[in-house]
């Protein structure tokens, strides 16, 4: 059994807190993210309360409901809410995620998830009939293991001026002592506590998602309980090679901007921005239409016409004046061989991504010419001085063509004597560790690029790191 594990979300769809290193506007984002990330067969998610940052602002209904329609769309068997002392309102919060969602026997477990209640100075106190409740549910499931859900901490006692720890704590580790509670799970202390065992108890802080490194877990349940930590942040600075803009056709919500910001809070050391040189001179039916294979002399006309994009690319970039950002395009190749960049712009641009997006239908009559003709053209974009070959064999996939292995040398072998890095790309994209690895015996740099469409994608490279701890062993 897999369990997703999601502390203090202290969402605000305003962004507005009055602890700064609380990202409140990011919650929803952060939620789609993991769901994004968490592709393995997980059977429930908990979230440990403190959902919003502010349950009495007015738009706190909207906002649990936006919070709501997210966890709705894991495909899981249940989802516990717990209330926190942010969420205010008890009787709101359940009137929108359920009283159904607090109890909950699955496989070998009983979940009980526990509704404190709040006073004065966020002294949390569990009331009497909750006590006996979660006592009766427990007689009623003897031959589960028991796991109890709550925001505030039982164990350790915090020794602090604000109150992280429930009131009479003690008597409450005695309650599930007594009731042979196999382990205990809370949040509310934002810095967590890793797992620790008190009297055949486990007990785990949950530190909060909206303060770096935005951590997550998957709990794996057997006979004991395993734990495993994930971060939104990345761990070590990294480069992103390959990001698209609002001036991709393709695009759906990325700025240059909303990249930026993002690149800052997910630990991004730079992002380079390369738009498709193609798209940026030619109409979007033009483009997708492929007339550019036909020869770049339609790049010239629309550039003497005046309709191509390219200046307002360049001027867009300068305006964000920054350093965390370079500039970039994304090029192909006509039939004969040219760039899709007329020679007078490419002294604009930082590094330019090679890509074969499109080879013509006559190419592939059959795979004896196809991959001639992909050969061809790999060597044409190393001939014009490309820096990174981008997703080097996602043609075939999108093509639902078998790659051919037999090429996998063949193209470390030109990338290498061209001085041309090679990139590790997942959009849309599956990458062989076969032909990485011969990337790596031939000593081709290998280079991150997340070729991020959407805002979800910037900064994650949770696969890319992934893939390249694996191609150690």
């Amino acid at each position: 059994m897999k369990i997703l594990l999601i502390g203090d979300l202290h969402y605000r769809s305003d962004g507005i807190s009055l602890i700064p290193e609380r990202k409140t506007k990011y919650g929803i984002e952060f939620l789609k993210r993991i769901k994004q990330r968490v592709k393995e067969n997980i059977d429930i998610v908990i979230i440990c309360g403190d959902i919003l940052d502010d349950g009495e602002n007015p738009k706190s209904e909207s906002e649990y409901i936006e919070i709501k329609k997210i966890f709705d769309s894991f495909e899981v068997k249940k989802i516990l809410y717990v209330f926190g002392n942010h969420d205010k309102n008890p009787e709101k919060f359940y009137e929108i995620f359920g009283q159904e969602n607090r109890y909950f026997v699955f496989d070998n477990f009983l979940f009980y998830t526990f509704c404190d209640r709040y006073f004065e100075n966020d002294i949390c106190v569990r009331e009497k009939k909750e006590i006996e409740n979660f006592k009766k549910f427990v007689k009623e499931n003897r031959s589960k293991k028991i796991i109890v859900i709550q925001h505030n901490v039982v164990y350790p006692k915090l020794e602090t001026t604000y109150p992280y720890n429930i009131n009479e704590a003690e008597k409450i580790h005695n309650l599930y002592k007594e009731n042979n509670v196999f382990l205990s799970i809370s949040g509310h202390y934002h810095k967590g506590i890793d797992l620790i065992k008190k009297d055949n108890i486990y007990y785990f802080i949950l530190p909060a998602i909206c303060e770096e490194p935005f951590k997550f877990f998957i709990l794996e349940l057997t006979n004991q309980p395993k734990i495993i930590e994930e971060n939104l942040k990345n761990s070590v600075e990294l480069i992103d090679y390959h990001c698209h803009t609002e001036f991709g056709y393709c695009a759906e919500d990325v700025s240059m901007e909303k990249v930026i910001e993002r690149c800052n809070l997910f630990g991004i050391k730079k992002v380079y921005f390369t738009e498709h040189a193609g798209q940026l001179y030619l109409s979007s039916d033009d483009y997708w239409d492929y007339k550019f294979f036909g020869g770049i002399d339609i790049l010239k006309r629309q550039r003497e016409e005046g309709k191509d994009r390219v200046k307002d690319y360049i001027e867009k970039f300068k305006s964000l004046n920054t350093d965390i950002a370079g500039l970039g395009v994304e090029v192909e190749v006509d039939k004969n061989g040219n760039l899709t960049l007329l020679p007078e712009d490419r002294k604009f641009f930082e590094i330019l991504i090679g890509a074969v997006h499109y080879l013509p239908e006559e190419y592939l009559v059959s795979m004896n010419l196809l991959e001639k003709k992909f050969i061809w053209t790999i060597e044409k974009l190393v001939e014009n001085k490309i820096n990174i070959l981008a997703h080097p064999f996602r043609f075939f996939v999108r093509k639902n063509i078998e790659k051919p292995k037999n090429l996998y040398r063949n193209v470390a072998k030109i990338l290498k004597k061209g001085d041309v890095k090679v990139e590790l790309n997942f959009h849309t994209n599956n990458p062989d560790p076969e032909f990485f690895r011969i990337c790596i015996e031939e000593n081709l740099e290998i280079v991150f690029g997340s070729d991020s469409h959407n805002l979800l994608e910037v900064g994650d490279f949770s696969k890319h790191i992934k893939f390249m701890k694996n191609l150690q062993y």
